[in-house]
């Protein structure tokens, strides 16, 4: 009960100096002064009341019925006093509605929906002031500009406050934290205060009137800037900021006020809006980074199952199949040795080479299913074998291969798929180009900030394509469209002949091997 006492007093006290401060510097602005509690104060009100939970409500309340009773007394104007605690407690039970519907959006939502709630209910506060205040004083829609220029000015301020209080992660102080050196953003801090300086600087200095109207616009600069940086907050804290370069560079004559509220209006508006624009585009942009990576590596687990597939099976043709012939062959050979008769021994051989028939197209339909090569060479090597089987014995076709891609970069759905693109487009040479030369080259490209990637060139000075109406075959399209789910890239050009090119992205050796 003590501490609850102790909480209700500090928050009593703090309220009633923070609002007594904003009210006073709102009477800098609004003539009868009255009317400065409809401005900050007012802004400041909401922003406590959403952020805060019901126990904190009754120090705040009792600060805000004690500041309107202390001005009643001062400048004696009866109406307003009763006008602003209808309007208070308008806003209480305004608050009390619309706390469960934003906690529940808090707790469920994107965070850059939290802004564009909190502004509607703030907005729907300062039109209950409006109306209570057009009925009083038939003043409306001078009470409705000072709700919102007030409310969209301090009240995303608390909203600020308490997203860097209540939802960043503290680390609790420990001994070891002694010798950690503290990290400051000093470039970002230097280039906003640069921006802000800059601002004040070009209000101070320019007095014509044409550029004078000019000048406000500057302002954005630190919004757009901060907004880009840090999302809502960003945009929030350049808005408080701008907020405070305005006033501080206004003329002091009263006609100015109403232009410098609605420019006060204009760039909060602004300055919400396109923090919460940019936020919105950050989010979606990770969730499709997610969705992205997810469907990268479901495309792997899919490659990497299909080749495993393909292994088996291969595994299982060469021990059922290759046992099948060797005894057929075996069987046949005895048939010649038991029965000497001519047409036996005919038939015999007959069957002997047909069953080395069948075993020649096994093995080439295991060499389709897996490359025996992979399993004992380095890549680099297995695609030189695949290069010294694949070209024609009468030298009529010479290759250059240069693969300069370590193997510890490369799982073993990189190994395969290279080891397939190369097989593939080789053979296509092989078939279609009429070439003499086949150049194949497999080198590594760095890239800032990033892993480095593979690119992989085949090459001929055969007969080319036809660029416009090229249409690759199944072999190759299967090939892109791997590539493809691998986050890499295959591209066809005509350069004196056929040039295919593939980039893919490296894994780490940690990935390797795992």
């Amino acid at each position: 009960m003590t501490q609850r006492l102790i909480t209700q007093l500090a928050l009593f006290f703090i309220y009633a100096a923070s609002a007594f401060c904003l009210w006073g510097i709102g009477t800098a602005l609004i003539d009868p002064p009255w009317q400065a509690l409809l401005l900050f104060p007012f802004g400041l009100r909401m922003g406590i009341l959403l952020q805060s939970p019901y126990r904190f409500w009754p120090g705040i309340l009792l600060a805000d019925l004690l500041l309107m009773a202390l001005l009643a007394d001062q400048f004696g104007y009866g109406p307003a006093l009763w006008a602003s605690v209808a309007v208070l407690v308008l806003t209480v039970l305004l608050s009390l509605l619309a706390s469960p519907w934003l906690l529940r959006h808090q707790q469920s939502d994107s965070e850059w929906r939290w802004p564009l709630l909190q502004g509607a209910v703030v907005g729907a506060a300062a039109l209950l002031q409006a109306l209570v205040w057009q009925l009083v004083s038939g003043e409306g829609a001078r009470a409705l500009l000072l709700g919102l220029t007030g409310g969209f000015t301090i009240a995303p301020t608390c909203l600020l406050l308490w997203h860097y209080l209540a939802r960043q992660i503290w680390v609790p102080l420990e001994p070891g934290l002694i010798h950690k050196p503290v990290e400051l953003r000093l470039s970002h801090l230097a280039s906003y205060l640069l921006l802000f300086a800059f601002s004040i600087w070009l209000q101070q200095q320019v007095n014509a009137a044409e550029l004078r109207r000019f000048a406000p616009f500057c302002l954005a600069i630190p919004i757009v800037f901060m907004s880009y940086r840090y999302g809502w907050q960003g945009a929030l804290l350049a808005t408080l900021l701008n907020g405070v370069a305005l006033m501080v560079n206004e003329p002091p004559q009263p006609e100015s006020h109403r232009d410098l509220l609605l420019s006060l209006l204009a760039q909060s508006l602004t300055g919400l809006l396109l923090g919460v624009g940019i936020q919105r585009q950050r989010e979606l942009n990770q969730q499709l980074r997610l969705r992205l990576a997810e469907n990268r590596q479901l495309a792997r687990a899919l490659v990497t199952a299909e080749e495993q597939t393909r292994r088996e099976v291969a595994r299982e043709l060469h021990d059922e199949v290759g046992q099948t012939i060797t005894v057929i062959r075996t069987q046949a050979s005895i048939v010649k040795r038991l029965a000497p008769e001519p047409a036996v021994v005919g038939c015999a051989d007959t069957i002997d080479a047909l069953a080395l028939r069948v075993y020649d197209g096994v093995h080439d339909v295991l060499t389709q299913l897996w490359p025996a090569a992979l399993n004992n060479l380095p890549l680099s090597a297995a695609v030189a074998a695949m290069l010294r089987e694949s070209l024609p014995q009468d030298a009529s076709l010479v290759s250059s291969l240069q693969w300069q891609v370590p193997d510890e970069l490369l799982d073993e759905t990189l190994k395969i798929t290279l080891y397939r693109v190369c097989q593939e487009g080789v053979t296509n040479v092989c078939r279609h180009a009429g070439a003499s030369r086949l150049e194949l080259d497999a080198r590594l490209q760095s890239r800032k900030g990033a892993a480095p990637q593979i690119a992989l060139t085949i090459r001929d000075n055969g007969v080319g394509f036809d660029a416009e109406n090229h249409q690759p075959g199944y072999g190759l399209r299967g090939m892109q469209e791997r590539i493809s789910a691998l986050g890499g890239s295959l591209r066809f050009t005509d350069e004196g002949g056929a040039c295919l090119s593939v980039i893919l992205p490296t894994v780490s050796p940690a990935q390797t091997q795992n």
